[in-house]
């Protein structure tokens, strides 16, 4: 045996002469393939003035001093170079790429590139191949002025219409929403309270962009008090109480946007004017909403509240 099995390292023989020069070429190439930095990968022309040290990743047709090194490691010391086949699995620092490579099937690629999984702060599996245990997670854009272009976009992909891309969210590991393309191509939100029977809330038809939802829709219930002649929305469906005593006038609504809508709903024992034109309201005329049955449903158009209907029940 005159050389080590995995680095190659030369050995010096029983009785050698000159035991020193076999003994300083060990070290070169140890100093050369441990903890390897790499100028450059897959490179086919020597460089012209290298540097000591400097060690490269060659690749396939090289020329000059590198010819028929081809897929190996060439190390530049004592005024020449230094060559070495690397194995399976050897690791170094790609300086180029500012990244860690790893020698596989015969090439130079970046460590993380084709492998089967990965864990942070756990173990990946079969179905998980990426798994991250942490307390957040952030993904943020390449500023344009860093070489990027200011935008960041997460893509998920799946096979065909009848498969699901979708992102689950779950309550002790059981499933309680979906979002997504769940089986088809139209974008749904979907609901559960056992992680097992989903309820689809709300789908966006993917051939018309219609919103279709697949239960009763509503909103939260408020009961703003009458301040000034003003009744504040915080929510789409208001039930207003006078600032004092039983009756009130109403002449502005605050609160929504440009394209809200907004139902008001009387209650029993009050009597609420709501008057056209004095403040931001455009009515039929003056609405009066004195039992709880009545009710009053308005848009919002720019600054104004518009009446879209009125029922007097009482």
């Amino acid at each position: 045996m005159s050389s080590t099995a995995r680095l190659d390292l030369p050995l010096i023989a029983s009785e050698q002469a000159q035991k020193h020069v076999t003994h300083n070429e060990a070290l070169l190439l140890l100093d050369a393939l441990v903890q390897i930095r790499l100028e450059g990968l897959a490179v086919i022309d020597p460089p012209a003035e290298p540097g000591a040290g400097d060690t490269y990743g060659i690749g396939a047709a090289a020329t000059g001093a590198w010819e028929g090194h081809g897929g190996e490691v060439a190390a530049w010391s004592d005024g020449g170079w230094r060559f070495a086949q690397p194995a399976e699995g050897w690791l170094g620092w790609d300086i180029g790429g500012a990244q860690p490579a790893m020698f596989r099937a015969g090439s130079w690629v970046p460590l993380f590139n084709g492998v089967a999984g990965l864990g942070i702060g756990t173990n990946p599996d079969a179905t998980n191949r990426l798994a991250v245990r942490s307390e957040a997670a952030l993904f943020t854009a390449i500023p344009d002025g860093e070489g990027g272009n200011g935008n960041v976009r997460l893509t998920l992909n799946k096979e065909g219409e009848a498969d699901s891309a979708t992102l689950i969210f779950q309550s002790g590991w059981s499933g309680r929403a979906e979002v997504g393309l769940a089986g088809s191509d139209d974008f749904t939100f979907k609901v559960s309270d056992d992680g097992a029977a989903f309820k689809t809330a709300m789908s966006l038809e993917a051939a018309t962009g219609f919103v279709r939802f697949a239960s009763f829709a509503g909103c939260a219930v408020s009961f703003p008090t009458i301040a000034a002649g003003v009744l504040t929305a915080e929510t789409g469906y208001v039930v207003p109480a006078p600032e004092s005593g039983t009756t009130d006038d109403v002449d502005t609504i605050a609160g929504g946007f440009d394209g809200a809508v907004l139902i008001v709903t009387g209650t029993a024992g009050n009597v609420l004017t709501f008057r056209d034109g004095t403040g931001n309201l455009k009515l039929g005329n003056d609405r009066v909403l004195d039992a709880f049955e009545d009710a009053l449903m308005l848009v919002r158009r720019g600054s104004d509240w518009i009446e879209l209907s009125f029922s007097d029940n009482s």
